[in-house]
């Protein structure tokens, strides 16, 4: 066994060869895995973000939603109370115009029939006095004034 010139020439050649592969190959090569190896973990890591968010805003926007239905639930209600209200409002007035209007109607009525009542006195005064003068002025006796009074009675409530 003898080692001679040529085996240690080519040691020599095989250990500069792994050196420059090492150094010029390998290394840069192992550097763009590695590289890629982060690039890809961070891709992972920003998909599980964007999982995360996707999460979040599907739940923030399920709690808008039901915010949103919980107001429009009450806007709703509150036009329907209000709506109530004022239905409530119109009847209480409508009532209270009749009333007004039922009220100014007997006070009409009743002030027609004091009127009625007024002319009614006055035409039968008129008619006493008439009555009055005609038995003044006959100087009859007391069946024919009698008759007389009967006749100026039915003629003035015949008029009336």
């Amino acid at each position: 066994m003898s080692i001679d010139l040529t085996f240690i020439g080519q040691i020599v050649v095989f250990l500069t060869m792994v050196f420059l592969l090492k150094k010029f190959l390998y290394g840069p090569l192992n550097d763009a895995m590695e590289a890629r190896t982060k690039k890809i973990e961070a891709g992972l890591a920003a998909a599980d973000a964007g999982k995360e968010a996707e999460a979040k805003a599907a739940a923030e926007i399920d709690a808008q939603l039901q915010d949103a239905r919980m107001k429009a639930q009450a806007i709703v209600a509150s036009a329907e109370k209000r709506a109530a209200e004022v239905n409530e409002e119109a009847i209480t007035k409508a009532r209270k115009d009749s009333q007004q209007i039922v009220e100014s109607a007997r006070e009409e009525v009743e002030a027609e029939a004091n009127r009625a009542r007024s002319a009614l006195r006055k035409e039968v005064a008129d008619i006493a006095m008439l009555a009055a003068e005609r038995v003044i002025d006959a100087e009859l006796d007391a069946k024919r004034h009698a008759k007389l009074i009967d006749g100026v009675v039915a003629e003035g409530f015949g008029r009336a």
